[in-house]
């Protein structure tokens, strides 16, 4: 063969290698352009039902969201067990309203997965003019989000939570108690006759609030007097045991009241051999143990009322709904839900590749219809709360957790612990401002925030004649049924109905209807 042929022969065979390789490169390519497009499912934690809700709403119907903690579970207490946490683990991303709702949250915050999306990751709506509403971070914002997960280190900076809520472990607590030495938490003086009497503690869902309480017991009309002394003997170890059916009498020692675990109440007697006034001392508040009756009794079974009572000024524990100086309640203005949308849209498109359009534009479109929804609903609250006369819209209830609502729908919001410091706290004095305050701003209803209503808005609605709204009120997130919109109709309803005003509930029905159409 000639030179000239070999060398042709040769720039042939090269040609047809190029093209070989070329597809091969392509090939592999465009394998890996599918995978990308075709992402794997994710698995998403929200820890408040509310939040797990508002994700489903939003994510993909292939993601998995999982609810980490059930309806009838009070966030507040909430202490994170093994599965729970294994859950948190394995998760691509953990969504939360963060430690100031949610305190177990706070240690973790800081890790990768976690998005906060509650009070200090929104710039909560300032309804500067709610006729014609601002823009409110619900545009659809598709850039700059490729990224990594966002460092929501930055979040610490408020106060630290994490003795919040729900009551500490005392499993150990036996008298030689977890508590301050020698602090008690509630204080009651009692009128009595000479006779027999009833103190009794319930379980409250399946459990105690300790297995065993210390309790004193002193013949004094004088709370603040005794303070000393019964603080002393609380810190004494030279102390009564009494278990369930004993009797427990004036005495200079401590009780240590033992809780039967087999029985859904322990009772105890309590014997009073003078007529007079009795002050009693406990480690825990008695409204701890109340299921289904109150606390004290006489032997007609009747109720016994302090004349007076005070929760403890030094260390003991107040278990209460403080959160510190930032209210997380910010779900009951649906501008907020709108802001915390956008923060979960947003972060459910860093999962996904730049190239898988598709799924990125479905989060968009279902973000949007999210966005729609809680606009109409936000105009419908307006409608209904239009109906009541502006003198007449003021909102009272325990916990001060209305305030979001009050300020994006022109209510005045009342909280009674802002007056009465605590449940327990029932002074003259506190009662004498309060009574003056619901007077004042001609107060038509108390909400109350749980059925049956609390003794404090019994007491109230009793010395005030200020009848108790016949419906509850959710203020800490979802009802048992329903969903995010579930909760701003019936909320809205029952303040609008007990208010005087007129509440079209069939398009409130309707918009409900709407967002089950994403969350389901």
């Amino acid at each position: 063969m000639s030179i000239f042929k070999r060398l042709l022969a040769n720039k042939a065979g090269s040609s047809k290698s190029i093209i070989k390789n070329s597809v091969i490169a392509g090939s592999i390519i465009f394998s890996g352009f599918g995978q990308d497009v075709m992402a794997k499912e994710k698995s998403y934690v929200a820890v408040e039902p509310l939040v797990c809700d508002l994700v489903k709403s939003i994510a993909l119907p292939s993601d998995k969201v999982t609810c980490l903690v059930d309806r009838k579970q009070d966030v507040h207490d909430l202490k994170i067990n093994p599965r729970q946490a294994q859950l948190l683990n394995k998760a691509d991303k953990v969504f939360t309203l963060g430690k100031e709702m949610t305190p177990s949250m706070k240690n973790w915050e800081s890790k990768k997965q976690t998005v906060v999306v509650g009070v200090s990751a929104i710039d909560v709506d300032d309804h500067s003019d709610h006729g014609g509403h601002d823009e409110h971070s619900a545009k659809v914002d598709d850039h700059s989000d490729h990224g990594g997960h966002d460092d929501h280190s930055d979040h610490g900076g408020h106060d630290d939570h994490s003795d919040h809520g729900g009551h500490d472990d005392h499993s150990d607590h036996g008298g030689n108690d977890d508590h301050a030495v020698g602090a008690f938490e509630w204080a009651g003086k009692f009128k009595l006759s000479k006779g027999s009497y009833k103190w009794s503690f319930a379980k409250v869902d399946g459990e105690y609030a300790d297995p065993a309480m210390k309790m004193v017991i002193l013949k004094s009309n004088d709370i603040e007097g005794s303070e000393d002394l019964a603080k002393e003997l609380l810190g004494s170890k030279n102390s009564i045991s009494r278990k369930n059916n004993q009797t427990l009498t004036p005495s200079n020692k401590a009780f240590v009241l033992n809780f039967d675990q087999r029985k859904e109440s322990t009772v105890f007697k309590v014997k009073i051999k003078d007529d007079g006034q009795y002050t009693f001392f406990t480690e825990h508040m008695p409204f701890e143990f109340e299921a289904n009756e109150h606390f004290f009794k006489d032997v007609l079974n009747s109720d016994v009322e302090p004349i007076a009572q005070v929760p403890d000024e030094g260390e003991g524990h107040h278990h209460h709904h403080d959160h510190g100086g930032l209210d997380p309640h910010v779900w009951h203005d649906p501008h907020n839900i709108i802001k915390m949308g956008n923060i979960v849209s947003k972060s459910l498109k860093k999962d996904l590749s730049v190239f898988n359009r598709g799924d990125r534009k479905l989060i968009n479109e279902r973000f949007e219809k999210a966005d729609s929804i809680l606009e109409d609903l936000d105009s419908w609250i307006v409608r209904q709360v239009s109906s009541i006369p502006e003198e007449k819209r003021v909102i009272v209830s325990k916990h001060k957790a209305m305030n979001y609502y009050g300020e994006a729908f022109g209510f005045k919001t009342i909280s009674l612990l802002d007056f009465l410091g605590d449940s327990s706290s029932l002074r003259p004095d506190n009662i004498k401002s309060v009574l003056k305050e619901l007077k004042e701003d001609n107060v038509l209803a108390l909400f109350p925030e749980q059925k049956p209503p609390s003794k404090l808005l019994r007491n109230l609605s009793r010395q005030s004649s200020i009848s108790i709204s016949s419906d509850q009120i959710f203020v800490d997130g979802l009802m048992m049924d329903g969903n995010t919109v579930s909760v701003a109709v019936h909320n809205t309803c029952t303040i609008v109905g007990s208010l005087g005003g007129s509440c079209d509930k069939e398009s409130g029905s309707y918009l409900e209807s709407e967002w089950y159409k994403l969350s389901d």
